[in-house]
């Protein structure tokens, strides 16, 4: 078996390219120069984590109000939000 002769096959070929190292030109990060470039997947885990707090605040005073005795519950809104939910008219609660 002769194994010089490996230019033939595509996949030695991609692999040889792959290792040739390519000059970098400079970039904004080697100018000094600073820029921060948030992704859109990154800004809608920051705004959940944002939302997370908020509902964290309104957990936490529904707990104190619970606790105080000061917690009313709006039966009527309950009634509706469940009647619209099983009648299909979801978004009409007020």
């Amino acid at each position: 078996m002769n194994v010089e002769k490996t230019g033939n096959f595509p996949q030695v070929q991609s692999y040889n390219k792959a290792q040739k190292v390519q000059q970098v030109k400079p970039t904004l990060a080697t100018t000094g120069e600073d820029h921060v470039q948030i992704s859109s997947q990154a800004q809608e885990m920051f705004h959940k984590v944002s939302q997370a707090a908020v509902r964290q605040e309104k957990v936490t005073l529904i707990k104190q109000q619970i606790e105080e005795g000061t917690y009313k519950i709006d039966t009527k809104k309950i009634a509706t939000d469940i009647s619209n939910f099983w009648f299909g008219k979801q978004g009409e609660s007020k």
